[in-house]
């Protein structure tokens, strides 16, 4: 009969501690956005990737454009959901026109996916928001040594956008 508790008490016990046990991470939506190499890529990829996040809780990638490749290519192949490049007449979606003469285009997956229901109406506001002197602003920031994500964040938080 000990034995019999013991045994029951055991499975009791094992089966308490998969209850209880950590779940792994759980990961939210995330989008894959294209940008050309350097400080200004990376500017552009924090403009976006910062705002997503702290308006919707998207999570974002940065994906290097190849050599030659243009954003409208990678979409196209699936690469990536977003992605800069300079305006051209194209059925591919605008979310954001920056003032530097840049588009970020979109694929269909962050308009048609259920899960980044919100990522439109945040980059309509941010694509309100973001005016020119803003751009220059941080590129001043990048030519000084700050890094791209620390002053896109410190604009967006001195503009009260986050």
């Amino acid at each position: 009969m000990a034995v019999s508790a013991l045994k029951k008490f055991f499975w009791v016990g094992l089966g308490l501690l998969v209850l209880v046990q950590p779940v792994g991470a759980c990961f939210g939506p995330q989008i894959f956005i294209g940008t050309a190499e350097g400080l200004e890529g990376e500017m552009h990829y924090h403009l976006i990737a910062i705002y997503l996040h702290e308006k919707t809780g998207i999570d974002t990638t940065r994906v290097l454009l190849k050599p030659g490749q243009s954003t409208l290519e990678a979409i196209a192949a699936g690469e990536i959901d977003l992605g800069f490049g300079l305006p051209q007449k194209t059925d591919i979606p605008v979310l954001l026109q920056l003032k530097n003469g840049l588009n970020l285009y979109s694929g269909s997956r962050p308009l048609k996916d259920l899960q980044f229901s919100t990522l439109g109406r945040a980059l309509e506001k941010l694509n309100q928001r973001l005016r020119g002197e803003h751009l220059e602003q941080l590129r001043r920031a990048l030519s000084t040594g700050v890094l791209p994500a620390t002053a896109v964040r410190q604009l967006m938080q001195q503009q009260g956008w986050i």
